[in-house]
């Protein structure tokens, strides 16, 4: 009986606990590719399900860039490609599919969520799920294409282009990789809170106009000045949503980006009164003839060198426990963790 093949692999121990395990090391099946893993970083989704104890079944990780080591039968594409990963299985035969909004597939499976991820050696993910990295992007900073691309679906719901005066709530990965996007979009403000010193400095290397502690400060200091749109990225428990209706002006945009852990009450006078449109924006889909995050794995051609700044830590996979409370812990200035596999 011929050996089986193993890799290293993260997998969920508890409340705030992981270790790393032997997963069996599996061929790709039919228009599959298997990835070599390179860089695979640590989302705010994670910690979430880090805190609470993810489900011991599946591999986490969606934030992948890797290399290509094996294809399966009807992939054209060669061994050896440097790729990003957009972390969905999808039909591409449901209505919600047809339309281009893949995320909402009825049959989807998503890679590092009720599927296996890439915190681990290897990954298998379709092959219509990778994207062929710019020359001059590392397969480790393919990972960071994820985060952009929740960054581009977050743009377009906002409608940010040329002129736009925004407020972006929150200065983790994601406020700060919306504020790269935005800035590329057009807008000409872009204002942000940050909750720590660390994050507010970054927020102005990056080229914030303004940084706030806080949406009621940013709202007290922007008074009378008309916000286009307000990006929320917090979540949790944070008044983030009643701050951007409060910010944003009669008839502008707020995109809701952070997961909140429960309900939240809404003013609904100033909602309705404003006219505001509050949208919900989750990961990305293909509202045009090119994908949300094959686009954003082109940006990162151009958004590299400001990118790679906010990957503040890195780990082998040996110390994935080490890494995933580091990241949980914003005293040790994280703003990315990244695995190198």
């Amino acid at each position: 009986m011929p050996a089986v093949s193993t890799m290293q692999a993260v997998s969920w121990a508890g409340p705030r606990a992981v270790e790393v395990i032997e997963r069996e090391l599996t061929d790709p099946p039919p228009g599959w590719v298997r990835l070599r893993v390179v860089g695979a970083g640590i989302c705010g989704s994670d910690l979430h399900s880090y805190r609470r104890g993810g489900p011991a079944v599946n591999t986490p990780g969606h934030e992948v860039g890797g290399v290509v080591e094996a294809v399966g039968d009807g992939v054209d594409l060669d061994t050896g490609a440097n790729v990003s990963v957009e972390p969905v299985a999808v039909c591409f035969q449901c209505y919600e599919c047809l339309i281009g909004q893949t995320w909402h597939c009825q049959n989807r499976v998503f890679l590092g969520g009720d599927g296996a991820g890439g915190m681990a050696e290897a990954m298998l993910a379709p092959a219509t799920s990778v994207y062929p990295l710019p020359d001059r992007v590392s397969p480790a900073d393919g990972s960071l294409a994820e985060p952009v691309a929740v960054a581009v679906h977050a743009i377009n719901e906002a409608g940010i282009r040329l002129g736009t005066r925004t407020v972006i709530l929150g200065a983790g990965t994601v406020g700060l990789v919306n504020l790269l996007v935005a800035r590329r979009a057009g807008a000409t403000e872009v204002y942000l809170t940050a909750r720590h010193p660390f994050q507010a400095e970054m927020a102005r290397a990056l080229g914030a106009t303004g940084v706030f502690p806080d949406g009621a400060t940013a709202r007290k200091e922007l008074k009378g000045l008309p916000i286009d749109s307000v990006i929320e990225t917090v979540g949790g428990s944070a008044p983030t949503i009643s701050e951007g209706i409060s910010l944003v002006r009669n008839r502008g945009t707020v995109v809701m980006l952070g997961a909140f852990g429960s309900d939240m009450s809404l003013p609904v006078t100033p909602l309705l009164l404003k006219e505001v449109r509050l949208i919900g924006a989750v990961c990305y889909g293909r509202p045009g003839p090119r994908t949300e995050f094959g686009l954003a794995t082109d940006l990162l051609d151009e958004l590299i060198e400001p990118l790679e700044p906010l990957v503040t830590h890195t780990f082998p996979l040996d110390r994935a426990s080490e890494a995933f409370h580091t990241a949980d812990d914003k005293s040790s200035g994280s703003i990315k963790v990244r695995l190198l596999p």
